[in-house]
């Protein structure tokens, strides 16, 4: 099976929070099963190693992490449920001028993890339910996280 791996999962390791998550990656790698990731998630983890790309590639080689560019497929499914998104979200008005404000919870990040988890991956594994739940519901979750 492949399994897209989510930052935050990665980020648990590092950081050694939410155990459960963390288990759930050991158990994948126990199993053997397909890691990877999309190149965003790559970005993202970069600042957590201070920017040393070969300490990061040591870090994903020894969860046997890949991480993969996205393709065409991936970034239209991203884009549409991005558009989904900004659709819904909700617009607050600035107190002292009145001016309506977009807010913004989640990132363009987090739907090209989704639209490649849902276009490249059998599952996703990732302790950020809401969005993938919400704007991702045909995705699996793997061993239950979402």
């Amino acid at each position: 099976m492949k399994i897209c791996v989510d930052t935050t999962i990665l980020i648990d390791i590092l950081k050694n929070e939410f155990q459960d998550y963390q288990d759930r990656l050991y158990s994948a790698l126990e199993k053997n099963e397909n890691l990877a990731a999309p190149t965003v998630v790559y970005a993202e983890l970069l600042p957590q190693f201070k920017g040393d790309t070969k300490l990061l590639n040591s870090f994903l080689n020894e969860h046997k992490i890949k991480i993969e560019p996205l393709d065409i497929d991936s970034v239209t499914v991203a884009g549409q449920r991005w558009m989904k998104y900004l659709k819904r979200k909700s617009e607050i008005q600035c107190p002292q001028c009145g001016h309506l404000l977009g807010s913004k919870e989640h990132f363009l990040s987090d739907f090209y993890i989704g639209g490649f988890a849902l276009t490249r991956c059998n599952a996703i594994l990732t302790r950020d339910r809401g969005i993938y739940r919400k704007y991702f519901p045909e995705l699996q979750g793997y061993e239950n996280c979402l």
